[in-house]
């Protein structure tokens, strides 16, 4: 009986090995079968615990290469620059789901990149371990043809681009620009309204763009250009270019630029327009807004403020003179001669105060027969030297038909920073020694906080 029994339990037991085997074959079989790969790994330390046929197949090695190559971790075997991404993405989906999806990209042993669709489901085992059961498909193909439609795609919206601006514009410079070969194509009409294109090597990097673009402005097109380089879109810069012969045309250029595949800048647009016709008005309406009608002088707001902004760039060891003029009897010149000649004095005192001051200093008038001049980066000697000029150059005698008056002027110095650190301060200094000045007798200057000699 109890052998029977005993008989029994093993024929059980050898029918459940059996079918165990069977059912191990049949997985084999399935496993191998399967489109991709298979992959195994601890969800806590990565480790890789399976690889199928499929997987090394994709790899084209064995299965020691494969460990050895990947250190048999799931996280090496990531490329580099998707792994944060990746560890990101699953610890976000695994927080709702016990399964994950995602697509990255792993280096061959040969140094090629593969394209995964990952799909996985955690695990709890008997022993409490945790893992990952991932199917690993391989979309390298798919991926490779979706990026060629998506530069198809790219390059007929810059095309686009492209054409849209010079139909906006149709009169304007147009500019094609090619970032890895440094060429720059460059289309403009003739005189007869024909469009012709030429090729500028060298453009950027080389330098043959900015050195046709006037000095002041290479600054800014530089800094434009390598912004335009870091981020595509599209932006608006004005610079003044060389035309024929010495003379600067100013432009105002609309560019775009345009990413690739690899995320980096490989081409720009753009249209520009010439704008010097505009510029020029735009200047002679600030000439305009700035001067004084009567004599071309600064007038008392523009002469503020670019006094106030020159003081407050400057250091405090500079040196600048501010100089306050006042006419010397000149309401009796209107008084007595007449206000066209009082008109003329103004002109003469104004063209002496030019010619004594460097082109350099700010010459202003300040209103009826008042003027100022701020002499930067001089000295204590220089600027007595031009008061004393000056001085010499106004003193004369104003005729009119049957009756002359004698001016003079009268001029109050101050220095930065010595009598003042900002523009008030110094103008209260200087009006401070111009009030001096007249007291001592007229047609003579005094320098602030100095006796007269």
């Amino acid at each position: 009986m109890a052998e029977a029994e005993a008989q029994s339990m093993t024929n059980d037991i050898e029918g459940l090995r059996q079918e165990l085997e069977d059912t191990r074959e049949q997985l084999d079989i399935l496993l191998a079968s399967m489109p991709g790969g298979v992959m195994t790994y601890d969800a806590d330390t990565g480790k890789i615990i399976y690889i199928n046929e499929g997987m090394l197949s994709i790899f084209g090695c064995g299965e020691e290469e494969f460990r050895k190559h990947f250190m048999d971790s799931f996280s090496l075997f990531v490329m580099k620059e998707d792994r944060h991404r990746v560890k990101d993405l699953i610890d976000t989906q695994i927080q709702f789901f016990d399964h994950v999806e995602l697509t990255y990209r792993a280096v061959g042993l040969m140094g090629d990149i593969v394209w995964f669709v990952h799909k996985a489901t955690l695990r709890r085992l008997a022993d409490g371990r945790k893992v990952f059961f991932c199917i690993l498909s391989d979309v390298t193909e798919q991926r490779a043809i979706q990026e060629q439609l998506q530069a198809t795609n790219d390059q007929l919206y810059m095309e686009t681009e492209r054409f849209k601006l010079i139909e906006e514009a149709i009169d304007n410079v147009e500019y094609d620009y090619d970032v890895d070969s440094d060429n720059l194509s460059v289309s403009r009409k003739d005189s007869e309204g024909v469009r012709h294109w030429k090729n500028v090597d060298d453009a950027f990097k080389g330098g043959q763009v900015f050195s046709a673009i006037h000095p002041e402005d290479r600054d800014v097109v530089k800094s434009v250009y390598e912004s335009a380089l870091k981020n595509e879109g599209k932006g608006v810069v004005e610079y003044r270019m060389a035309a024929e012969g010495e003379a600067y045309m100013w432009y105002r250029l609309n560019y775009a630029s345009f990413e690739g595949k690899n995320e980096r800048i490989i081409r720009m647009v753009g249209s520009a327009k010439d704008i010097t016709e505009e510029k020029l008005e735009q200047e002679r309406l600030r000439t305009e807004a700035e001067r004084d009608g009567m004599t071309g002088l600064l007038n008392k707001t523009a002469m503020q403020l670019y006094c106030a902004a020159l003081l407050a760039k400057s250091e405090f060891n500079d040196c600048h003179a501010l100089f306050m003029i006042d006419t010397d009897n000149f309401k009796s010149v209107n008084d007595t001669l007449g206000h066209g000649i009082g008109d003329d004095t103004i002109k003469f005192v104004a063209r002496g105060i030019k010619n004594v001051f460097r082109d350099t200093d700010l010459v202003g008038r300040m209103g009826g027969d008042e003027f100022m001049v701020l002499m930067s980066h001089t000295t204590l000697e220089i600027a007595e030297e031009r008061a004393r000029r000056l001085n010499d150059k106004i003193r004369s005698e104003v005729k009119g038909l049957d009756e002359s008056v004698h001016i003079s002027c009268s001029i109050g110095i101050a220095f930065y920073a010595k009598n003042g650190e900002d523009y008030d301060s110094l103008f209260k200094a200087a009006d401070s020694a111009l009030y001096e000045a007249k007291e001592s007798g007229k047609d003579c200057y005094r320098v602030y906080g100095e006796s007269s000699e």
